[in-house]
């Protein structure tokens, strides 16, 4: 969901043209939000600032009428683990003595180091990968879920490697849009990949798994966050097939355009990149992944999670317990082997989303 600021200024604009002080001008407006799950992203804040900018601390909440799903319907035929991931996300799952739940033994990795360990997860999520006779389509559907989009690369990167096709790589064209005069800026600029923007070097192959970044066409099913697979390659047009949704199966051009670098206090280089806005989806962030339903779901947590509800993200994206297995990397390189990680829940929003 928006930040509350956002709804707060569309309820005033609505009073504005409506000419109404009723809410939202008196038109209905339907919002949905699950806050067992991660919140709006505010970039180098606190806890109690994305906490602030949640819609239930703003004045309207109160005067919003709320409905409330009863049943988790992605795990419905797995009650146990339905149960249990309430549990998690509410804060009130069993822990040891640092803060810490388990990751029962059977869905867990044993770390070993970290070629050889990711390897193994790669191996279970995508068997036979570089089987070049083997049916891709099979794939669409499965995922590595990880923390940072850093981690995301690297996984990328070494999937990428094992599929078994000639590969077309694209090259952005970056452009300098901030007054600052930077020596030997497009080096620069190419080794940057801000958030929302594909990277300079983009490496695709033939029933590659993308997802797109944009809203680029939604009546024809381009929509931000859609998943497809690679068909074929022109200069400046990607041919693909939407692999999801009620598009599924649909031919579609992907165009190069012009994105623009975020605008705010954190970024003090602002560019322009021309490149297709696409990235590959073997692996993504968690926070991406929310709202997708996966056949299987791998989740590499090199660090552990540090947003309110990531792990209760990561682990609800299947449809029962049996499909999910979980590598913890060790927080020190003499550590043994784990099945504990951090869960992070702030019980200031769900007591506020679901008073007693």
């Amino acid at each position: 969901m928006a930040r509350r600021d956002v709804i707060e200024k569309f309820n005033e604009m609505l009073q504005d043209i409506m000419d109404s002080n009723l809410l939202f001008g008196g038109k209905i407006v339907v919002f949905g939000r699950d806050f067992r799950q991660t919140l709006s992203v505010i970039l180098k804040s606190t806890k109690e600032n994305i906490i602030d900018y949640s819609i239930v601390m703003s004045p309207l909440w109160p005067h919003l009428s709320k409905i409330k799903p009863q049943k988790n319907m992605r795990a419905l035929s797995d009650s146990i683990f339905s149960s249990r991931l309430l549990k998690i996300d509410d804060g009130v799952e069993i822990t040891n003595e640092n803060n810490e739940i388990q990751i029962p033994s059977h869905i867990n990795i044993p770390f070993a180091d970290d070629a050889t360990s990711l390897n193994t997860l790669i191996e279970m999520v995508f068997p036979s990968i570089n089987d070049p006779d083997l049916d891709f389509s099979s794939f669409v559907k499965r995922a590595i879920l990880t923390t940072r989009n850093e981690f995301v690369h690297e996984i990328n990167d070494v999937l990428i490697n094992k599929f078994p096709r000639e590969e077309t790589t694209y090259y952005s064209c970056d452009e300098n849009t901030s007054e600052c005069v930077i020596p030997d800026q497009e080096a620069l600029f190419h080794c940057l990949t801000p958030q929302g923007l594909p990277p300079h070097k983009l490496t695709l192959k033939i029933n590659l798994p993308i997802i797109l970044l944009r809203n680029i066409n939604p009546t024809e099913g381009l929509c931000n966050e859609i998943c497809l697979h690679c068909k074929g390659f022109n200069k400046n047009v990607i041919y693909a097939e939407i692999s999801v949704g009620t598009h599924a199966g649909k031919p579609v051009f992907i165009p190069r355009i012009t994105l623009e670098s975020p605008h705010d206090d954190f970024s003090t280089i602002t560019f322009k990149r021309k490149q297709f806005p696409i990235r590959l989806c073997y692996a993504m962030t968690i926070n991406k992944a929310q709202g997708q339903t996966l056949d299987f779901v791998d989740i590499y947590l090199k660090e552990p999670v540090f947003s309110h509800g990531q792990i209760y993200v990561a682990l609800s994206r299947a449809k029962n317990i049996d499909q999910i297995k979980v590598l913890i990397r060790p927080s020190t390189s003499l550590a043994q082997s784990t099945n504990y990680t951090k869960n992070v829940v702030y019980r200031e929003v769900l007591d506020a989303a679901h008073p007693h």
